[in-house]
């Protein structure tokens, strides 16, 4: 009886829903993207049988589908292909790295698909305010060196991401995290704006299934590719508030990234960040916390003291823009190998939009890491950046 009384309040939701949905304009393809080239030069300690300088290219063709019914009901899709020469370096995707499909109205705007969450597109930190590459959250990485042998023991927060977002910071991946986990198939909900309030909650079955991909392996049983899913039943959110007081312009917002862990050996999924950002008259100031606790860590390594801390200011006029923004981070080892590791990035960047569509941009990034314990892993330097990125 209660699987008939659902069946039928769905169907009753759908209908209301739907309404008036028969009717509708041949929907509209929006074509965009982006190709971007940079030359990085660098200078750190780990650049024995390094050069200095490298080249790097990135691009994107983008795919936009719009549509509205005569009910006023809004539909459409999204696909962001990866149109390189190589695959994607930090995991974004093999064909693309966003493909989901949406529905909105006077109710809200819901969304499907290998997407990032509400807790990556309402939040707010230094990193919103950057400019060039992205400062902080930027793309220094492609250009400085990990430890020797980045393993557990190595891990750094280097990005300003909570847990999923950072690749799902499992021991021995990647020193600098990644982006596999960031755009897992999920569902999500954005209310509309109330009195500045907006409320975003996606859901995501487990940690590992985008695309085609799917992975329904629990209990630490290896899946798909051999991958062990981390973490399933993951729910993440966000309260953004975004309001205009005369000239002053004041943004904040609240994520969170919550789930249970498939081995019981590990704790649970339970990070949280906190940013704001105040603008006036071009200039802008905006700075965030965010905590992973002890996020999908084993239990007995009591290390709950991952967090990282953000600041920055731009200032833009006309086509000039220009930011500073910091990052330091700590990386609990826990008990075992004790101590934390430690991570800092002061950037600064500047672009000029020379042209509709064309900005030519230069970024340097002052970066320190610090392995607790392990000197020979340590790696200081600077990472300088300049491009010209084509937008269309």
């Amino acid at each position: 009886m209660k699987k008939i009384l659902l069946g039928s309040t769905t169907l009753i939701g759908a209908a209301v829903l739907f309404a008036g949905a028969a009717s509708a304009d041949t929907p509209k393809v929006t074509v965009g993207g982006f190709a971007d080239f940079q030359m990085g030069i660098v200078n750190e300690d780990l650049d024995n049988t390094k050069r200095a300088q490298a080249f790097r290219s990135d691009t994107e063709v983008t795919f936009r589908i719009d549509a509205k019914t005569d009910g006023g009901l809004g539909y459409g899709g999204g696909v962001d292909v990866e149109t390189d020469a190589s695959a994607d370096a930090r995991g974004q995707g093999t064909n693309a790295s966003r493909t989901f499909i949406y529905l909105d109205g006077d109710w809200g705007r819901a969304e499907a698909g290998s997407e990032v969450g509400a807790q990556g597109t309402m939040k707010v930190g230094a990193e919103s305010i950057a400019r060039a590459t992205g400062g902080i959250d930027g793309d220094w990485y492609y250009f400085f060196s990990t430890s020797p042998v980045p393993a557990a023991a190595n891990q750094v927060l280097a990005t300003p991401d909570l847990y999923l977002a950072y690749g799902g910071g499992a021991p021995g991946a990647l020193q600098f995290g990644d982006q596999t986990q960031e755009n897992v198939n999920k569902v999500t909900y954005y209310t509309p704006r109330f009195s500045g309030f907006q409320l975003g909650v996606s859901y995501a079955p487990d940690s590992t299934s985008r695309g085609q991909t799917v992975n329904r392996f629990d209990n630490g049983v290896t899946g798909v590719g051999g991958v062990v899913n981390a973490a399933d039943n993951i729910w993440a959110g966000a309260l953004n508030y975004d309001n205009k007081f005369g000239d002053v312009g004041f943004t904040a917002a609240g994520t969170m990234e919550w789930g249970n862990a498939t081995l019981a050996a590990n704790e649970d999924l339970r990070a949280w960040n906190f940013g704001a950002k105040l603008a006036y008259m071009g200039f802008s100031l905006a700075g965030s916390y965010g905590d992973l606790g002890e996020s999908l860590r084993t239990k007995t390594l009591n290390a709950d003291d991952t967090h990282y801390w953000t600041l920055g200011a731009a200032y833009e006029y006309g086509p000039f823009a220009g930011s500073v923004t910091y990052l330091d981070s700590e990386y609990d080892r826990g008990n075992v190998l004790t101590g934390r590791n430690e991570f800092t990035n002061l950037a600064v960047g500047v672009d000029y939009k020379m042209a509709p569509g064309f900005t030519p941009y230069a970024e340097v990034n002052f970066i320190e890491m610090d392995i607790a314990g392990g000197v020979a892993d340590d790696n200081d330097g600077t990472v300088f950046i300049v491009g010209s990125q084509l937008n269309f």
